[in-house]
């Protein structure tokens, strides 16, 4: 009991929290029919609004394209494209049938451009049509845990079976923000293409205002037509952490979102309780070879939490452990609850393993083994 006291404390004076236990903070109010706020490392909902409700995503569905494209490398291959992708209705990069552009370039007019035709032409060169490209986005969208969504196309027009939820979206956000390639292209403002056959360059300009006006925006993608109305996914880092915020038909996506950002930052902090391959503590080890084993961390655990809230801290090892020791094995458990959240669950392994010492008995012992003069415990 000693020992769970005093790791308790520790964390809680880390956290410079409070002994009594906070309430959450207010809520933002916004117009968007529905939204959400996630912690991108911890994946914590800090808010949402109606965020499983199934909706049109417009060119939010952009992301998980880029997503699948920058997954499956080689950017600079060269993409001849098609009249299909060239006469794509909508936001375009404004490509032509028989033009040549780089996965790289199409990329970044598919996420600062919004190009529905560059969406076109990335799913005919990776999965050689459309239907087989959008097959393969709601596989992935199953193996992420989007179980809210269904895709038809690569660019998101509107088309009858082809939705998600802000939930989902916030959940693919945070996929494709893990991707460096990706977070490179919309945190740009400004990017140059070419067209490879005649060597033509241009410049292109994102539509994500945010990344102008907001101090620590570094994406991700707007989203707009009739049926799915303003939408935007948003991603701003500030001390050390990255929030994404969505908003799906909203009358005014720019409001609604910096709000929302600005509500995450200054009501809910981030804090790393432990990291991988820490020593938590050190244990007698009775019968072994050397006298003391320290006790790791086996993952790194971060939580996002309410600002002054508490969080509450409980360890379930043994004070002694009985050679042999084996390294990679569990011999105790900490339980992390942060408010309010489901519990946390850290495993704790010997730092070594630890050999039993060997003996000379006075008879065989059950379980041992002779070797020679000598008995070890297996």
């Amino acid at each position: 009991m000693r020992m769970i006291q005093l790791l308790c404390g520790a964390i809680m004076a880390g956290l410079g929290v409070s002994p009594v236990v906070q309430t959450r903070p207010p809520q933002p109010t916004i117009a968007a029919q529905a939204a959400i706020v996630i912690n991108a490392a911890t994946g914590t909902i800090l808010y949402e609004k109606q965020a499983f409700r199934q909706m049109d995503p417009a060119s939010l569905t952009k992301m998980m394209t880029a997503a699948i494209i920058i997954r499956a490398g080689h950017l600079d291959r060269l993409v001849p494209v098609s009249s299909e992708a060239a006469l794509v209705e909508g936001s375009k990069l404004h490509i032509l049938p028989g033009q040549r552009y780089t996965v790289r370039d199409l990329l970044r007019g598919l996420l600062l451009r919004s190009g529905n035709d560059a969406a076109i032409a990335l799913a005919e060169a990776e999965s050689g049509s459309v239907e087989r490209f959008a097959a393969r986005m709601n596989r992935t969208a199953q193996a992420w845990g989007a179980f809210n969504t269904a895709f038809r196309n690569p660019n998101g027009l509107t088309e009858s079976g082809h939705y998600s939820s802000a939930y989902d979206l916030a959940l693919i956000a945070r996929r494709a923000m893990a991707l460096p390639r990706f977070r490179a292209i919309v945190a740009q403002r400004e990017a140059t293409v070419e067209e490879r056959t005649t060597g033509t360059q241009r410049k292109i300009r994102t539509t994500n205002r945010l990344l102008l006006e907001f101090p620590g925006a570094d994406g991700i993608k707007t989203g707009t037509t009739v049926a799915a109305g303003q939408c935007l996914v948003a991603s701003a880092r500030r001390h050390g952490y990255r929030l994404i915020a969505v908003v799906l038909k909203s009358r005014n996506r720019w409001h609604d979102a910096a709000h929302l950002l600005d509500w995450g930052f200054q009501h809910w902090t981030m804090h790393t309780l432990y990291h991988r391959g820490q020593i938590v503590r050190r244990v007698r080890v009775v019968g072994g070879r050397v006298r003391t084993v320290a006790l790791l961390a086996s993952r790194t655990v971060a939580v996002s939490v309410p600002v002054g809230a508490q969080v509450k801290v409980k360890a379930e090892f043994p004070e002694t452990l009985r050679a042999p020791v084996r390294k990679q094995t569990p011999v105790g458990y900490i339980q992390i609850w942060p408010e309010d959240e489901l519990p946390i669950r850290l495993a704790v392994l010997p730092q070594q393993a630890v050999k039993a010492k060997c003996f000379a008995p006075r008879w065989p012992a059950v379980g041992a083994v002779s070797r020679g003069r000598w008995a070890c415990p297996v």
